[in-house]
């Protein structure tokens, strides 16, 4: 179950999947803003998980993301506990929205939305961003506190990204953001920071620290993730 949860956390347009805070390169721009269009590969390590991530951009901000992670170690039924998500995102502007789809073995959620950029100095930027979606699940989900459970439910993640970027095109981000599932009644609090460093134009390296706040349908949980991107 919370590993369901974490799977919304990434499905919304956080920013979160380091993948997407790189951008093409331009003098004029930072390679951490998630407005941006590129193209790259890249790899992420967390302590028990494995992701790779791919991203293709073309013409005026048009993006495709997809990234395909996997355990370490295989489920309670021996098979592969994988994850994956496929995302269409659009730039116009400043103005980004997307369509998401993402998952793992037992869970599917689907959810669109979108997020503008304000540029309050010339090295911090803000990202408000709102998104909707539905969750459905193989397995039932718990309620704390009640015997009710669930396998579906609407959804609605808001949540604000704040970058800073650095002269040198290196960048650090945070990205509170809640989401409110419906059939729990409940929001599940959470928060992303991280950065990355420019080795050379074209090759990056990164982290960022994933934390979910405990609510009705998620345990205290806080993951941390290495990564690299190489930029075509």
């Amino acid at each position: 179950m919370k590993k369901t949860i974490l799977a919304i956390s990434l499905a919304a347009i956080s920013s979160g999947v380091m993948a997407e805070q790189t951008v093409e390169a331009k003098a004029d721009v930072n390679y951490g803003d998630p407005t941006a269009t590129f193209s790259s590969l890249g790899i992420s390590r967390s302590n028990e998980r494995t992701q790779l991530n791919g991203t293709y951009g073309w013409g005026a901000g048009n993006m495709i993301f997809a990234d395909l992670g996997a355990a370490d170690k295989k489920d309670e039924q021996g098979k592969i506990d994988f994850d994956y998500r496929v995302r269409y995102f659009k730039v116009n502007d400043g103005l980004g929205y997307s369509v998401d789809v993402v998952g793992d073995r037992n869970t599917t959620t689907a959810l669109v939305g979108g997020m503008y950029k304000f540029d309050i100095t010339k090295n911090i930027s803000l990202f408000p961003m709102l998104y909707g979606g539905y969750m459905k699940s193989k397995l039932d989900m718990p309620i704390k506190d009640s015997n009710e459970t669930f396998k579906d439910s609407s959804l609605v993640q808001g949540g604000l990204y704040a970058m800073y970027a650095f002269d040198d095109g290196h960048w650090l981000y945070a990205n509170p953001k809640a989401t409110y599932v419906s059939r729990a009644k409940d929001f599940v609090p959470q928060i992303e920071v991280g950065g990355g460093y420019m080795i050379n134009s074209n090759v990056s390296v990164g982290f960022k620290v994933d934390h979910t706040a405990e609510s009705k349908i998620s345990k205290k949980d806080t993951v941390g993730w290495l990564q690299a991107s190489v930029y075509f």
